[in-house]
């Protein structure tokens, strides 16, 4: 049972390493830079990049909280009182769970719906007059709020993380 438990704590911090990476760079190198491009290259990247640097993104996001779900089943032998917000343990491990709940509804319910509909406008913008439309520019925002709320989430639960195992 330690080598599933060891297995599995490896494959929950590669996933969360891969989705807070995938956070943290869109955040703080691509989505800054994109408007800085100019609008066909600005255009050319959304359209080519932005739905497999989705896709990478949802993998990990999918992959971290079930493999986590997975782990904590494996560590406790199926009962969670171990799991109770009553030690320290059990207090930051909670904590840590409502928190990548809220990343995961962030994520999967304003994130990846605002890159579908960047991706959306900007094939329809680039056969048009190649003016962002309001809705681009609100979906626009919507992404980088989204993106920068739920870095902010995700190092919670980082931290979460860290003070359980101490």
């Amino acid at each position: 049972m330690a080598v599933v438990v060891e297995v599995l704590l490896w494959l929950h911090i590669v996933a969360a390493i891969g989705w807070v990476g995938a956070t943290m760079v869109f955040g703080m190198i691509l989505g800054p830079a994109l408007p800085t491009f100019t609008p066909s290259t600005r255009s050319e990247f959304i359209l080519k990049v932005l739905p497999k640097y989705a896709k990478f993104a949802q993998v990990f996001a999918l992959a971290t909280p079930l493999v986590g779900v997975a782990l904590a089943l494996s560590m406790s032998g199926g009962g969670l009182g171990v799991f109770a917000p009553t030690t320290q343990f059990g207090f930051f491990i909670s904590a840590g769970a409502a928190l990548a709940v809220v990343a995961w509804l962030l994520f999967f319910g304003v994130v990846t719906p605002a890159t579908h509909k960047i991706v959306t406008l900007t094939e329809g913008a680039s056969k048009g007059t190649g003016l962002p439309s309001p809705e681009l520019l609100a979906a626009n925002r919507r992404l980088k709020g989204g993106a920068a709320v739920g870095l902010f989430v995700l190092m919670g639960i980082l931290v979460c993380m860290v003070a359980a195992s101490i």
